[in-house]
This record gives structure tokens, sequence and C-alpha cells, in this order.
């Protein structure tokens, strides 16, 4: 009888985490175009960094511009599987651009934004283009001990602001000069988004 219960209880453990799963992958979504917002980086933290608040500010921006200026290598089509995007970055450069010295160092090497502040975000968002659906990439943590770079995929119905598709994945951050070095990390953890 025990054996029984406990197998049941299992089976329902299984059956949750499945359907869990199966809404997890951005190809199951069936979404054809968005409005893309960039990468925000209003609640970043960077961790084992002596780089300048302002230097980090403007590589921040910089990456903004690498979806404009090489979109066959930051492909939003091919990381949220879409066949069309528009892009509307001024939104995150105008963010960036206040984000104080104190909140942007953390001795925090877990740190990561919250599900709470992610819907926030959403919520803020300025939504623009006649597309049904909106991404942004939430950058987290930005290690440079680890050499890795936290970012969350998010996907959003733009009328409701429900979030459909919420995914949290790092890459390792490499190039020359503090742009290319976090851009590295983003580009490397794009490629992880499933």
């Amino acid at each position: 009888m025990k054996q029984q219960k406990l197998f049941s209880i299992l089976l329902l453990f299984w059956g949750l985490v499945l359907s869990a799963n199966a809404q997890k992958n951005v190809e199951d979504l069936d979404i054809e175009s968005l409005s893309f917002y960039g990468v925000d980086f209003s609640m970043t933290k960077v961790y084992a960094s002596d780089d300048e608040a302002d230097k980090l500010r403007s590589a921040f921006i910089g990456i903004n511009f690498l979806f404009e200026s090489e979109p066959k290598k930051y492909n939003v089509s091919k990381t949220f599987d879409v066949d069309f995007y528009q892009i509307f970055t001024r939104q995150v450069r105008d963010s960036i651009e206040k984000i104080s010295r104190k909140k942007l160092f953390t001795d925090d090497g877990q740190y990561e934004v919250s599900d709470e502040q992610i819907k926030s975000l959403v919520r803020a968002i300025d939504k623009r283009g006649d597309d049904q659906y909106g991404a942004i990439i939430v950058a987290d943590l930005l290690n440079k001990a680890a050499s890795r770079g936290s970012f969350t995929f998010v996907i959003f119905n733009q009328n409701t602001n429900e979030i459909v598709f919420q995914q949290k994945t790092s890459g390792k951050a490499r190039g020359f000069g503090l742009r290319n070095y976090w851009a590295g990390a983003l580009y490397d953890a794009m490629k992880n988004v499933r």
C-alpha cells in the first residue's frame, strides 16, 4: 500500500515536471514575429571587477548597438526562433545611463534578478511595434572572477504583459575591450536558449 502511494506521488511529480518543461522550449511557442527591446542592464550587478562604472555603462550601450551593427552574429531571429523582428533599444539605452555606481557593483557572486523584478520590468516597457509579442534580455550577474555573464531571456504578450517564455542562461566572457568581453558572454548565452 505504501509503495503504491509512493509510486502515485512519483508519477504525479514526474507529470508536473514534464508539463512544466513542455512550456519552456522557445520552439514550442509558434511566434512568427516580435518587438525586441534589447538587453536591459538596469538591474545588473558586476562582481569582482575594478572597472569604472562609466566605462561599463558605455560598454552596455555598445552591446545594444550590436543587434543593429552585427545582426548575423547577434541573431535575434535564431535566439527566439522567430522569422521577423523589429528592434526598439532606445528605452534600455536610456535606462543604462541612469545606473548608479553604488547599485552596479556587488559582493554577492550568486546574485540573480528575481522573477518579480522581471515582471515589473515587462510591465514598465513602453510597448512598440505592431507585434503581439515582445522580447527582452535581462542581464543578471556579470562575474569577472569567473569570466561569466548571466542573462534571462524573456518573451511576453505586449497586450497583457504575460510572460510566455523565460529562461536564465549564462555564457563565457571573452574578447578584447570591455564591450566585447561582456558581449562575448551574451553571444555565448544566446546560443544556449532552447
